[in-house]
Order: structure tokens, then sequence, then C-alpha cells
């Protein structure tokens, strides 16, 4: 019985997702003010929906009140599939997504979500204005109906562990660590030596204060705002996730809006981006200072071993998948000229 409700559930979602769609106002080209929709996962805490406020502020006072930036935090339209499937649909004028909406329509570029091919934010700018970028971008309008934007920063991960500094990928031999249920990461952090355990998020903490699993990798943020100073001792710098959120609009925006609407909102959008990826690095540094205050200890590191067998080793077990040598050549980007 449980089952044949599940299943119910879930053929049931796609014909909530539409009704709440709609309710939204898909379509609907006639109220005024214009309502811009904009939607994304993340909650009201989180920097995204701050950046957010700001481009609906700035679109209404520039507009003189003729369009409204109407938000849908916390995956209240549906979540990242069903918002991507929404924009192709024009029922959602703005989505912001994290990096498997790339995946989910252009698994060739999936080297992009993993660990080391990217060294720094100007490395992720220097792609994405490069033909690499442009073909991303052709690929994801042609099949899906996403024109992606310049991306929205996410601060990069690091490893983290309970007793145990990591200097070299030998260092991680035995070492127990947790991984997000994702293919790329679990092949990754084996490539590297350690013993990946694929725990979800909400039963981290305990597996960590009980010892179940040694480690843990994550962004600063995530480990300040969930308190893994408490069972965690050292953060090494590895830095080998520089991830980012893609925000993107839908071919219906030139039908909805008029070039001058399009242009007020593409600018205040544009800016959003300047606000959202310069407060991630502030905030960066201050989440440094509180975990450090908390007595965990920053632990630098060479990460050229790493990058070295991610490039020689990651490549071959994504054979037919990824876009070949594209890991490489989005690699040779980062290096020094």
């Amino acid at each position: 019985m449980t089952g044949d409700v599940f299943l119910l559930g879930r053929r049931l979602a796609p014909v909530v997702l539409a009704t709440a769609l709609l309710a939204a106002g898909c379509g609907d080209g006639r109220a005024r003010p214009k309502v811009v929709r904009i939607a994304y996962n993340p909650g009201p805490s989180e920097l995204l929906h701050r950046a957010a406020e700001r481009l609906a502020k700035q679109v209404a006072e520039r507009s003189g009140g003729r369009l409204q930036v109407r938000l849908y935090p916390s995956g209240q339209l549906g979540n990242e599939r069903e918002l991507s499937e929404g924009l192709r649909l024009g029922c959602v004028d703005i989505i912001v997504t994290g990096q498997a909406v790339v995946g989910w329509y252009a698994p060739e570029f999936g080297a992009l979500e993993a660990p080391f091919v990217f060294r720094d934010a100007a490395h992720i700018g220097r792609v994405w204005d490069s033909p690499i970028g442009d073909e991303l971008r052709a690929t994801m309008r042609a099949r899906a109906g996403i024109r992606l934007l310049r991306p929205w920063l996410r601060g990069p991960r690091y490893l983290t562990t309970t007793s145990r500094k990591v200097s070299a990928p030998e260092d991680l031999k035995g070492l127990k660590l947790r991984v997000p249920e994702l293919e790329v990461y679990i092949r990754a952090w084996q490539t590297f030596g350690a013993n990946t355990t694929p725990i979800p998020f909400t039963d981290m903490f305990m597996a960590l204060k009980l010892g179940v699993v040694d480690g843990q990798e994550n962004p600063l943020a995530t480990i300040h705002a969930n308190h893994l100073d408490e069972v965690q001792r050292y953060i090494m710098e590895t830095r080998h996730l520089i991830g980012f959120y893609l925000p993107s609009v839908g071919d219906h925006l030139e039908r909805r809006f008029s070039p001058e609407e399009r242009a007020l909102l593409l600018q205040a959008l544009e800016e959003a981006t300047v606000w959202h990826n310069a407060e991630v690095e502030r905030a960066e540094a201050e989440y440094r200072r509180d975990l450090e205050r908390a007595g965990v200890e920053f632990v630098p590191l060479d990460t050229a071993p790493f990058r070295r067998l991610a490039r020689d080793r990651l490549p071959g077990q994504f054979e037919g998948v990824w876009k070949p040598g594209l890991y490489a050549a989005v690699s040779e980007m980062g290096e020094a000229p």
C-alpha cells in the first residue's frame, strides 16, 4: 500500500506543479504592473535570496513601478528540474539553479562540476567567456530553451577532518569520508584515496560526532551554519570545487517584455550578479574568522598532486559522457601564463 501511495504521489507531482505555476500567472501578460517571476530553491536566509530582493527593488524603482519582480524562494514552484521545465513552458521568467541543470540537458559538459577543474572565480570567468562557454550556452538554449546568464558564485568547498591533517593524497588512505550522493564526488574522492561513504546531509553531523565517518567536504558557509566546528578540528585548504549558481531566462522573455523592459531586467540581473559575488568573497573571510575563533585549524596544502590525479584519472571514468578533452582544456585555462 505504501508503495502505491508513493507512486501515486510521483504521478500527481507534475499536476501539482502545473497548478502552482498557473496560479503564479503562467502565460498571463495582461497584469498591470507586469509581473516578473523569479524562482529558486534556497530560502530567505540565503545570500541568493538577498540578491533577488535587491534585484526586485531595483527593477521596481527603475521601471517606475511598471515592472514588479515576484520572488518564489524555498522551492515554492518545485525542485530545480521542475523549475527548468517551468522556464521552458514560460510559466516562470527567471530561475536560479545549481549546476545540475547542465547535467540534465548537456551531460557532455559534466566536467565543469568536477573537483579541481576550477582554481578560482577568475578562472570560471575565463571559461565562461571562452568558446567553451559559448558552446555550453548554445547547447542549453537549443536543447532546453534555457538562456544561461553569468554565474552567481558560491564559496569553494573544503575538506575537513576530525583528527587527521591531510597534506597529500596518500594522507587520505583509510580516511572514512562523507560525500554527497553524487557520482562525480564519490569517484573523485575514491581516486584521491579516501574511503567514501555517501550519507544524507541531515545525518552528517551525528555521523561525524559518532565517528561513523572521519571527515566531510563542504563550503565554509555550510561548515559555519551547521556548527561543524563542534565535531571537526581541521579544515584543509583544498578549495577543490568552485561551484556556482546559474541564473537563467527563457526564450519567452522576448515575447512578454519590450526591448526596453528586457534591457532593464538584464541590467539589474548583471548588477545583482556583481553584488552577490562580492558578498560571497566578503562572507568567506567572516566565516573563516569565526571558525578560527572556535578553535578550528586551517591547514594549507599543495593542491598540485590532487589536480594531477583528477586530470589524469577522472575523465576516463566518465568516458562516453563527458566531452573528450574538456576537463584538460578547462583546467589549462586556470594555469598561470
